[in-house]
């Protein structure tokens, strides 16, 4: 019992380090250009998104797979379409989940796989900004 104490408290403690010394600086070319626009676009807040995201991701899931519903805020299509970040020699885009692109840099400091995009684009689409 004692061990299962330890071993909770540090992924505790490593979460909260994490999240305190995260990296949010590669948010990708239309998440930086809104940002210095002054415009908001995530109205839940910075801090209740970066927290409580695998939540809003997996509540979305279900409301399209199972409900229907196709809208851009239920879309993990814009999710890459903003946070995407292009190579500036080549025009092409990262991937998302790449080493240091949007998505991996916070996963690589919590320890957390990103399997979202097994099924999803990890680029935009052509024709997309």
């Amino acid at each position: 019992m004692y061990r299962l104490v330890v071993i909770l408290m540090v992924l505790l403690v490593g979460n909260v380090f994490a999240e305190r010394h995260a990296d949010y600086s590669n948010l990708g070319e239309e998440a930086s250009n809104i940002k210095a626009s002054g415009k908001i676009f995530h109205t839940d807040g910075l801090d209740v998104i970066r927290k409580m995201h695998p939540e809003f991701l997996n509540h979305k899931r279900d409301k399209t797979h199972r409900e229907g519903v196709r809208t851009k805020e239920n879309s993990l299509k814009g999710c890459v379409n903003c946070h995407a970040t292009k190579d500036k020699q080549t025009n092409q885009y990262h991937s998302i989940n790449d080493q240091d692109q949007f998505c991996s840099t916070c996963h690589q400091k919590v320890s957390v796989s990103v399997d979202c995009f097994s099924c999803h684009r990890t680029t935009p689409r052509k024709g997309t900004k």
